[in-house]
């Protein structure tokens, strides 16, 4: 017998409500859901745990999945699956896995998702097809390592699950090395033929997931953005006329001049590089770090620009390095999401994805993630 339980909730800026819906789907097909009477001091903590804003709770019946493409992200709460609408401010929590989802993949194009788990103390690979009107976990493989085999020990975090660009091979990077700041070996695993891939170096493994060139002859302009850029010293941070850093980021040629992204926004400490991170589908703002200081590795804000220089804001709450840096993505409208995933000596900071409209210069609160993944454009059939 197989039960999966169907987790809603709606929010409204920062006043939110939750309606939770039981889907239990078993060999007779039939549907049930507790009374509030009924629930346990153990459910209510649960569901409290699915989001540390809930303030009411009610169940509701359900008899069918949803279409989990029409969400725009996916996060994770240990066996949690999580699919979220930014639109509808609305929420699906698929909870037909039980074991702690560590590292996670969509293969490209499809609702299949390739996950691996924490098992027992040992690192299993599996995967769910979203597209199916039954989604169920399915077992692949163990990848016959331990679980720590594949933590960091800078941040304590796990190797990402890589995918090559047809899906048919899955791979995970382990044995930590303090020499690199990284992981020195890789397994890959043939989804298609069922075994792991053999190689005389470890090297040529890496391979599987180097992206194909593109020919720029049959490159499609309207897919592509370009972008150019360069920093350069600006005016001293002791002059009371200037707003921003003395070391500025500008987009153009150096050679015409460009477009100050940075003499707006206030750091911390004068930056000592800036990084590109990503630009806009439509290429009118892009995100970029700003490097403030070197530990291990290098730390600062991200920030966030119009390309005509209108408008600048500094991504408070955000680590360029920190846990590998935050989530972000780009939704079909323009809005652009993070995760305000660091805040120094902030007692009881959560990691909360955050949003950021093309006609807004201020950032919202969307849910409380450390990480997400947006969903998968479909390909049609």
């Amino acid at each position: 017998m197989v039960v999966y339980i169907i987790i809603r909730y709606m929010s409204s800026n920062f006043e939110k409500w939750f309606a939770i819906s039981a889907l239990a789907l078993m060999s007779c097909m039939v549907f049930s859901c507790k009374s509030k009477s009924d629930k346990s001091e153990k459910d209510v903590a649960d569901k409290e745990a699915v989001n540390d804003t809930v303030a009411n709770v009610d169940s509701i019946y359900a008899d069918t999945f949803p279409n989990f493409a029409e969400y725009d992200f996916m996060y994770f709460r240990g066996s949690k699956i999580c699919f979220f609408s930014v639109e509808n401010m609305d929420s699906v929590v698929y909870e037909g896995e039980t074991d702690e989802i560590v590292n996670y993949e969509f293969k490209p194009g499809t609702l299949m998702l390739y996950y691996s788990v924490c098992k027992d103390s040992t690192m299993v690979l599996k995967c769910i097809d979203f597209a199916s009107e039954n989604p169920e976990p399915q077992e692949i493989v163990s990848w016959g390592l331990t679980c720590n085999d594949c933590i960091t020990e800078t941040y304590g975090t796990y190797s990402a699950l890589r995918l090559s660009s047809d899906g048919r091979y899955a791979g995970v990077n382990y044995d930590f090395s303090w020499d690199g700041y990284w992981f020195t070996k890789i397994k890959v695993y043939d989804l298609k033929e069922n075994k792991f891939v053999k190689a005389k170096n470890e090297e040529s493994l890496y391979d599987y997931f180097n992206a194909p060139s593109v020919d720029e002859e049959e490159a499609d302009d309207d897919d592509v953005t370009s972008y150019s850029s360069f920093y350069e010293a600006g005016s001293d941070d002791d002059d009371e006329e200037s707003e921003g850093s003395s070391y500025n980021y500008y987009y153009g040629s150096e050679e015409e001049g460009g477009v100050c992204l940075t003499n707006k926004m206030k750091f911390e400490s004068t930056p000592e590089e800036f990084d590109f991170s990503e630009i806009s589908p439509k290429g009118d703002r892009v995100v970029f770090g700003a490097v403030l200081g070197w530990g291990d590795f290098p730390h600062g804000p991200f920030c966030y620009a119009s390309l005509d220089g209108k408008v600048q804001i500094v991504l408070d709450g955000t680590d360029l390095s920190y846990d590998d840096g935050p989530s972000m993505g780009w939704l079909d409208d323009g809005t652009f999401l993070y995760v305000r995933n660091f805040m120094e000596d902030v007692e009881g900071f959560v990691p909360t994805v955050m949003a950021i409209s093309p006609d807004s210069k201020k950032p919202v609160e969307i849910v409380k993630a450390p990480c997400f993944m947006m969903m998968p454009k479909v390909e049609e059939e």
